[in-house]
């Protein structure tokens, strides 16, 4: 795996998510990802479905940046809403086996993401 293979698979997968293609983003992930959050660690099914519940507030992602280092890529990227937070910075570290996803860890800052998340309650809610 060379650097620029895994650079272009972390973008890939941050673009299918902003482009609401979620069978692209299956496809790069591995049946067995590792994805980490805010403390915890769910596996490729429960990603999906946190990533489904997100798409009605998410407008696109806008990378920023992509470092790589061998099968490990960094991609730094506006997360763009429709709510009250509007653009939300995030971090994401993949690594990458085979050309797919094994593992996944999301840098976000809580407070930012917060009206995010009171926009997706408030929708559901009515």
């Amino acid at each position: 795996m060379t650097e620029t293979d895994s650079a272009a698979i972390g973008r890939a997968y941050i673009e299918a998510v902003g482009g609401h293609d979620l069978e692209t983003v299956d496809r790069l992930l591995t049946e067995g990802l590792a994805a980490r959050f805010a403390g915890g660690t769910i596996g490729k099914q429960e990603w999906l479905a946190a990533l489904e519940r997100l798409l009605p507030a998410l407008v696109r992602n806008d990378v920023r940046e992509v470092f790589a280092h061998g099968d490990r890529a960094c991609v730094v990227y506006d997360f763009v809403t429709d709510t009250p937070a509007g653009a939300v910075r995030c971090v994401e570290l993949v690594s990458v086996r085979d050309g797919r996803i094994t593992e996944i860890e999301l840098i976000f800052d809580r407070l930012a993401f917060a009206p995010v998340n009171e926009a997706l309650a408030a929708r559901a809610a009515t």
